[in-house]
């Protein structure tokens, strides 16, 4: 049981932080764009959307890899988990002058993202976690 929330709440945690990280990337990318108190532009928001995805499918795509068993259902609490925080951060951004669009992208990205990473990560339900016999 704790391997499992393991598995899924790391996961989360280490997207978290990917996404964090790109923000210095990004800033380099889009010089101007992400300072406090400024919307950064279309262009931007694109490209912080797309590190996002990829973000997103690897992070699913390490759950399921990581996961003792049945790595569908911690790549579903994985989604779940992603999806009901986002909406939370959502809501409070949602009048804040942002485009809309922006954060609906990484509210439906988000269930598309994690089943690719289920399907790269080439588990099914029914296989166990390699582990070594001892």
């Amino acid at each position: 049981m704790l391997k499992s929330i393991g598995a899924v709440i790391g996961s989360y945690v280490l997207s978290i932080l990917l996404v964090i990280c790109s923000d210095p990337l990004l800033s380099r990318l889009f010089p101007g764009d992400f300072v406090k108190g400024h919307i950064p532009s279309s262009n931007a928001l694109l490209a912080s959307t797309a590190f996002f995805v990829v973000v997103s499918i690897f992070c699913a795509w390490l759950c399921a890899r990581i996961a003792p068993s049945r790595p569908g259902r911690h790549v579903l609490w994985f989604f779940i988990l992603g999806e009901v925080l986002g909406l939370a951060a959502t809501v409070p951004n949602w009048s804040k002058g942002w485009p809309h669009w922006y954060w609906l992208s990484w509210l439906l990205t988000w269930p598309i993202s994690c089943w690719i990473g289920l399907m790269l990560s080439g588990r099914s339900n029914a296989q166990p976690s390699t582990q070594s016999a001892t």
